[in-house]
């Protein structure tokens, strides 16, 4: 099975990189747990991003198992971290972003079909997650939850 990210060995810890969509048709987050839990539990890892976003899911599933890893971890955004990608980078306990790389974050957005209950149902699930999204960025900003919400609008 093709994977459409990287980890590469160091003398002192590993390189991760993402420079796919998040989820089904790119990095998925089994796949990319499994490959993570080989690694030594307190090794530093640099995790390079160059992706466009995706599965909100994989994304939240990514971050939490960045967020367990014992060591320091080190997010690199290379070209772009958007949508699904850019709540994976929060998980860096430092954050590299080049002047000429791009970091968007927006509100959650799905697509449903069916009755109006279907839709009131996706739309109170949307809240949620966004909620959930909110607050994991403004932790990580510093900024009051008020200014992370006009950004994601």
């Amino acid at each position: 099975m093709k994977t459409w990210y990287s980890i590469c060995a160091l003398n002192d810890g590993a390189e991760i990189s993402i420079y796919d969509e998040i989820g089904a048709y790119g990095v998925s987050a089994k796949a990319f747990l499994a490959d993570l839990g080989k690694l030594p539990d307190k090794a530093p890892l640099t995790l390079r991003l160059n992706s466009p976003g995706g599965s909100v899911f994989d994304a939240v599933a990514i971050y939490n198992a960045l967020q367990r890893h014992a060591g320091m971890v080190t997010v690199s955004i290379d070209g772009i971290a958007a949508s699904a990608a850019s709540y994976i980078a929060m998980a860096g306990d430092e954050i590299i972003m080049p002047e000429n790389a791009f970091l968007m974050i927006h509100d959650p957005s799905g697509m449903v079909m069916g009755t109006a209950s279907d839709m009131r149902s996706m739309a109170e699930a949307l809240d949620k997650i966004g909620a959930s999204l909110l607050r994991g960025y403004a932790a990580k900003s510093g900024k009051p939850e008020k200014d992370i919400v006009q950004l994601m609008a």
